[in-house]
């Protein structure tokens, strides 16, 4: 991808002062009458360089590989463009040549999250970093539910470590996916489960299922903990309204018991529901 840029220079010092050292962020070359000035630059991957016409008469300024060009720029314009490569691009003018020297692996970017899983209604952290470690750097962050096209959600800039950090509630399983100076992150997934509500009402109880679906005739499983672990006693299905109300016959003495909704249970984009524990003493 390249980037253009033009706009008036008016602040833009004439003179090879002016110029941003290596490795800075954005480097300027002047264009004059009588050519480039540096007639060689040299950048880290990911950095910009802009021309800027200090010359009376009009210029362009195009790649010897056409790989990008300037508009012709009016005296006192300028043009952009960010070198993703490391290698050596050369360049044109009517009447001058130049170069600039790219260094360094291509800018990357990383993305993980804190909870890759999540139930309905609950928030995760999407934490990252960029490769230059520079503060206020602007990172994108693009989102793909199940089911739908990718989209840009939110933007933020990194902090002094080059770090950032979004806050994401999913209601379905989606895939994000972090953008920064040409590059892009890898997936990350994360998966949410139907939000599973438990509650105990006289000697009856109460199951609830929640998510962006609706659960009529959908099952969850009741389960008691044993010495041997978690055991499966009914099958409870679930009404219109995802709800049932039900009774389950337990020994005497202290139960501890869950509802569990399976992954089949569960619907496109959601993953197997879990709620919290409910104890019960039976005399």
């Amino acid at each position: 991808m390249k980037r253009l840029l033009l706009i008036p220079a008016l602040a833009l010092a004439a003179t090879f002062a002016a110029i941003v050292t290596a490795g800075a962020a954005t480097q300027t070359v002047q264009v004059t009458k009588s050519g480039f000035t540096p007639q060689t630059a040299t950048v880290n991957t990911g950095d910009t360089v802009t021309w800027h016409n200090a010359d009376t008469a009009n210029h362009q300024v195009v790649a010897d590989d056409g790989s990008f060009a300037s508009p012709v720029l009016k005296p006192d314009q300028t043009y952009s463009h960010t070198f993703t490569t490391a290698g050596v691009e050369k360049y044109h003018d009517s009447n001058a040549t130049g170069s600039v020297t790219v260094t360094g692996p291509a800018p990357s970017v990383n993305l993980s999250a804190s909870l890759p899983t999540i139930t309905y209604g609950d928030s995760t952290r999407l934490v990252g970093s960029v490769s230059n470690g520079s503060a206020n750097q602007s990172v994108t962050l693009t989102a793909q539910a199940s089911g739908k096209t990718a989209q840009s959600i939110d933007q933020t800039t990194t902090s002094s470590s080059g770090s950032f950090a979004f806050t994401v509630s999913p209601t379905i399983g989606t895939t994000y996916q972090s953008h920064w100076n040409n590059a892009d992150s890898k997936s990350v997934m994360v998966d949410v489960a139907p939000r599973v509500g438990f509650s105990r009402s006289g000697k009856l109880y109460i199951a609830k299922v929640t998510s962006d679906a609706t659960y009529g005739g959908h099952f969850v499983w009741v389960q008691r903990h044993t010495v041997y672990g978690w055991t499966s006693l009914k099958r409870v299905y679930l009404g219109a309204n995802s709800r049932a109300v039900f009774a389950v016959r337990l020994p005497h003495g202290h139960s501890s018991l869950r509802l569990i909704l399976p992954s089949g249970q569960a619907g496109t984009g959601y993953v197997a529901g879990l709620s919290r524990t409910v104890f019960v003493t039976t005399r």
